[in-house]
């Protein structure tokens, strides 16, 4: 059950996120192919007034949606700022959702993350929870890099053990179904519901904040990349390949570290039940 609600919060994670950029390149003159929920064969198309054709798969890992390439209403044809109002989009549709989420979750149950407790101290008791739905989201996602980057030159070793891949995520969410146990209780509903929310509100953080990264193929990559174009002009037919080839392979071994991290937990019995 709780492998089942984990890949459906992560999978409305990532919608959110897809449905941001679709938003955006709907209101900025970007012709949508198609939006997607999930993955394999379809099980339910529909095509929308816009032209683009929405589809639903049984896969729920996720979604996209799919811009045209070339020609008029293109990505390629769209200026600089409309590039980067797109690749922004699905990042701040995350910290919006994860905002929400805080915001209700301090309403209700008058609990916060621990490391936000200094920032909140100013403010009277009705706003504490606004605030730390702003700092708990859209501050964490600003600062998602340059806390990365500062781990990794400060402390690697911190940052692998808890860097998580995909499996480490899995585990993370299908244990959130039994905090609140105690002494062989299972937890309320209501713990539950708490619970997972939350998870749903760090998932949000999470993926705003990675995709803000500047290496290619993540958002922020790109967003590094009309940068990039910009202050180098006629010289970004060579910067900009160059840029793309480092930022790759720094993207590859992230990713292998992220696999690296599961896999030694996994070993060490602390993933998924291992013994």
């Amino acid at each position: 059950m709780g492998f089942l609600i984990t890949i459906l919060v992560l999978s409305l994670v990532v919608v959110v996120h897809e449905y941001g950029h679709y938003v955006a390149m709907r209101r900025n003159g970007i012709k949508v192919l198609e939006f997607t929920i999930g993955f394999g064969p379809t099980l339910f198309s529909r095509t929308l007034k816009s032209g683009t054709v929405f589809m639903i798969k049984p896969i729920l890992f996720g979604g996209y949606a799919k811009p045209v390439t070339e020609g008029p209403g293109s990505m390629k044809d769209a200026t600089r700022w409309v590039r980067f109002k797109v690749f922004i989009a699905g990042m701040f549709f995350n910290s919006i959702a994860a905002c929400l989420a805080l915001t209700v979750l301090t309403y209700v149950t008058g609990k916060m993350p621990v490391v936000l407790h200094p920032f909140v101290t100013w403010a009277p008791a009705w706003l504490i929870p606004i605030v730390v739905g702003v700092l708990g989201s859209f501050v964490m996602w600003l600062a998602t890099p340059p806390l990365v980057v500062y781990l990794l030159v400060t402390s690697f070793g911190t940052f692998v053990e808890g860097v998580a891949g995909p499996v480490g995520i899995v585990h993370m969410g299908t244990q959130v179904i039994n905090q609140g146990a105690t002494a062989g209780v299972a937890p309320s509903l209501g713990d539950i519901i708490v619970n997972y929310a939350f998870f749903f509100y760090m998932l949000n953080v999470a993926i705003a904040g990675c995709n803000l990264l500047p290496l290619f193929p993540l958002d922020g990559g790109h967003i590094f990349q009309l940068l990039i174009e910009k202050v180098s002009g006629r010289y970004s037919a060579k910067v900009v390949p160059a840029f793309q080839i480092v930022s790759v392979a720094l993207f590859v071994a992230l990713i292998v570290l992220c696999f690296y991290s599961d896999f030694a937990r996994l070993a060490a019995g602390r993933v998924l039940g291992a013994q």
